[in-house]
């Protein structure tokens, strides 16, 4: 199996696992077709999934932070962030489940590739990232570090079930065979290509 000139099998399956995951969240916390993800980007001859958290460019969402005090460059407060979530009318809790799910998958998908456990794969140096992402998930929403370990146990659980899956498998490595050597995949190639590996026969 080719995932492209000079490209760790690995990491393209890993970041193929995190471009899946946001594309079967698709319908949730404001997540769309069109906004779910913005590339995947080959990075000195390694791929990296970028996706949009928060669509923070809702229209007249910069005029009601600055009426609530948040400022550009300052990073909101656990209540101003709550402010900004219900203005998206976006559940916190529900987002930083969905958010958690997305960012364990890769890992989940390099497990199951390499055939390691989950945590071996997740506290790999190449998964630093992923691992500060999660804390900021959870300390955005204000959870406390008991909460923020269980919703993880649980999000990651779920993430290496979903990988079990036939539709969901096809889908990783079809994405990751097809990753380009340079530059980069727009989002909606990326969700045209997973989606159409999920509904293969």
């Amino acid at each position: 199996m080719a995932f492209g000139r000079g490209t760790r099998r690995d990491i393209a399956v890993h970041e193929s696992g995190h471009a899946v995951a946001r594309v079967l969240s698709i319908g949730r916390v404001g997540i769309t077709n069109e906004n779910a993800i913005r590339w995947i980007e080959m990075d000195h001859g390694n791929p990296h999934c970028s996706v949009f958290e928060l669509q923070l460019g809702m229209p007249g969402l910069r005029e009601f932070g600055e009426r609530e005090g948040i400022r550009e460059g300052i990073w909101p407060t656990v209540e101003q962030w709550r402010k900004l979530f219900s203005y998206m009318g976006i559940d916190p809790l529900e987002w930083a489940s969905v958010r958690l799910f997305e960012i364990a998958a890769g890992a989940a998908a390099q497990a199951k590739f390499t055939g390691v456990p989950f945590e071996l794969a997740w506290y790999d140096a190449g998964c630093s990232d992923d691992r500060q992402k999660a804390l900021t998930t959870c300390q955005r929403i204000g959870l406390s570090e008991p909460e923020t370990t269980g919703l993880f146990v649980e999000r990651s659980k779920e993430a290496c079930t979903v990988m079990d899956k036939t539709d969901v498998w096809r889908a990783v490595l079809t994405l990751a065979e097809r990753l380009p050597t340079t530059g980069r995949m727009p989002g909606d190639t990326v969700v045209s290509i997973v989606q159409s590996a999920l509904r293969a026969f």
